[in-house]
């Protein structure tokens, strides 16, 4: 498709490096394709992450409302606060990682502070991570999207100030998940990312341009207790209270 762009990249010391130059690939970014860096996280550490995010949250409480501030996980079928379009979804919010145990913690850290640099290439910005009053901070994210129903309904978002989006899969497509894989409209044409982005892959996308996650297929049987289905990672940057 010509509006999916996959590009080869490798993690060096911990940092992304690709065949292009941030520069260029966010030009790409920008001009409305989907860039997908192929096979930049080992599948091996991936799966140890998602068990020790998987354990986290079973020794932890869900909570009904979110909280910017915090570590917490919440199980979700309504419509949106923010985006205002139905969902189903169980998503893993990291706000604090400093707080979470140490396993945890590290294994996350890892992850999102490649992502972090990667994505401070992208933009031109130098952002930290940590909570920052009145201003846009980093919100470190796993999303899983169940077998039986998962789905994020048509939306988008402010262009500024994320710039560029970020979607990491942390699902093997046909062995965890049949089925729902994210959409974008690019210049009027509905782009699937179903096939195209598998385990281990980074998407980036115009933040602002019109995205959803089709449904997982429902003739599977839908349980929150389930831990199959599409997993994904982001990086969110915005400003919770504005």
């Amino acid at each position: 498709m010509n509006n999916i762009i996959s590009i080869k990249g490798k993690l060096v010391n911990r940092k992304i490096t690709t065949e292009m130059s941030p520069e260029k690939v966010a030009e790409i970014v920008m001009s409305e394709k989907v860039v997908i860096i192929k096979q930049l996280f080992d599948e091996t550490e991936i799966m140890d992450l998602r068990r020790e995010v998987i354990k986290w949250g079973k020794d932890t409480a869900p909570i009904v409302l979110e909280d910017f501030r915090a570590n917490y996980h919440c199980q979700k079928a309504r419509v949106s606060n923010i985006q205002k379009v139905p969902h189903v979804f169980h998503d893993y919010n990291f706000n604090n990682i400093s707080a979470l145990p140490e396993n945890l913690g590290k294994k996350l850290s890892i992850l999102f502070e490649s992502l972090r640099l990667f994505y401070n290439q992208l933009t031109g910005y130098n952002v930290e991570f940590g909570i920052i009053e009145n201003a846009p901070y980093f919100h470190p994210q796993l999303i899983q999207y169940p077998s039986g129903g998962g789905f994020f309904g048509r939306h988008n978002h402010n262009l500024l100030p994320q710039k560029i989006g970020f979607i990491l899969s942390m699902s093997k497509y046909r062995q965890d998940y049949k089925g729902g894989g994210t959409c974008f409209v690019m210049k009027n044409d509905v782009v699937d990312l179903e096939g195209h982005h598998d385990i281990g892959d980074l998407c980036l996308f115009r933040f602002d341009v019109d995205h959803w996650v089709k449904q997982s297929p429902l003739e599977d049987k839908f349980d929150w207790q389930n831990e199959n289905g599409r997993w994904v990672a982001t990086l969110a940057y915005f400003n919770p209270y504005s």
